[in-house]
């Protein structure tokens, strides 16, 4: 038997390491530890509502947004306040930039490395790489002399070492991407940097900021007048729309073409992972307020046992149909109820006392057996 460690598990935000216990080749258990609490929680506690959004979003700096707006919402819910259509599509606008982007990123900058071999790229013949790239994208950069630029890029990085990227897999006979489309792979993720800080210039725009925006309870913190140089004017506006043109090509010509030719390099992995047969959606852009759910881009609903026939309609709000199980974690609920409450019944998560976890971890973690 052999436990294999890996501290820290990389290219995810937060903190995690993974334990697993391996017998003849084979994982025969694991466990998994993160940094659940951020404390967030007791930082709230006596603040003022209205301000909630600006501490919840700083849990996290890639997924920003999303976590000021559910907090915006919340206190709105709990308020019975609605907000104006204009404020709710600007909300909208910023939502479904970090959703967009959001994707983008994960799939080249925390993900492609383990499907695309840097080094190998240096094998690859520009010209047929050009030729490979536009039999599936229009994009405008598929090009020999383009790809050939990018392959001198690469060259001079392995010359000095990979920098961060010197202890990957490269030439592990696990990547199965030809030399042409690892360089398409590497050439797209150095594109992916640049259009991904140019796109979410659009919560600059509406929030003021990008990490992190500034939201307001009942609307947006920003004005809209076209003639005046401080508030949302047309100027500002054309760049808003010039980047959702920008973010509209980029996912077209060159996201979903890599993502599409990758995988089909990567079909037998299909037999992994898929643990999981329910499937939850909350629903989301409305367009007649968010307590008019059929007023949903995204519409809510459960799907269940992978059965895409039918999608059971879900109502957060009965007690009976959202409940929170914390049965294989090492925490409890005052009172030691252990059968599963709705989020809004009021219990208080403690700290579990019973046996000790399976290994132990720093910096106030706590193991939660996966």
């Amino acid at each position: 038997m052999a436990r294999i460690v890996v501290d820290p598990v990389t290219r995810i935000e937060g903190h995690l390491r993974v334990e697993a216990v391996v017998e003849n080749g084979v994982i025969t258990d694991a466990f998994s530890a993160g940094t659940m609490v951020r404390g967030l929680e007791k930082i709230l506690v006596g603040r003022d509502p209205r301000d909630a959004w600006a501490i919840t979003e700083r849990v996290c700096g890639v997924c920003t947004t999303v976590h000021a707006l559910a907090s915006v919402r919340s206190v709105e819910d709990a308020l019975g306040i609605s907000v104006p259509p204009t404020a709710e599509l600007i909300r909208n606008i910023m939502l479904t930039t970090q959703y967009v982007q959001d994707h983008v990123v994960h799939f080249y900058h925390l993900h492609a490395l383990d499907w695309v071999d840097i080094v190998n790229a240096l094998k690859a013949d520009p010209k047929k790489a050009a030729e490979l790239a536009s039999s599936f994208s229009k994009w405008d950069k598929n090009t020999a002399a383009y790809f050939s630029a990018v392959q001198d890029k690469i060259k001079a990085f392995a010359a000095s070492g990979l920098g961060i990227f010197a202890n990957g897999y490269w030439g592990h006979p696990a990547y199965t991407l030809p030399p042409e489309v690892n360089l398409i792979g590497v050439a797209h993720y150095l594109d992916a940097l640049e259009w991904q800080k140019e796109v979410v210039k659009i919560h600059a725009v509406f929030g003021g900021k990008n990490p992190h925006p500034n939201y307001l309870v009942g609307g947006v913190p920003c004005s809209i007048d076209v003639d005046e140089v401080a508030a949302i004017n047309s100027e500002r506006l054309n760049l808003v729309a010039r980047l959702i043109s920008q973010a509209d090509e980029f996912v077209n010509q060159v996201y979903i073409p890599d993502l599409l030719a990758v995988a089909s390099f990567y079909k037998d992995w299909s037999k992994y992972g898929g643990g999981l047969k329910n499937h939850l959606s909350y629903g989301e852009f409305p367009t007649k307020g968010y307590g008019q759910i059929d007023g949903f881009k995204y519409a809510r609903g459960a799907v269940l046992g992978r059965d895409l026939s039918t999608v059971h309609a879900v109502n957060p709000r009965d007690a009976q149909e959202i409940k929170e199980y914390i049965a294989h974690s090492w925490y409890t609920y005052d009172g030691g109820n252990e059968t599963g409450i709705h989020p809004w019944a009021g219990e208080r998560k403690i700290a579990y006392s019973g046996p000790k976890p399976p290994f132990e971890t720093l910096g106030g973690t706590r193991s939660i057996r996966s």
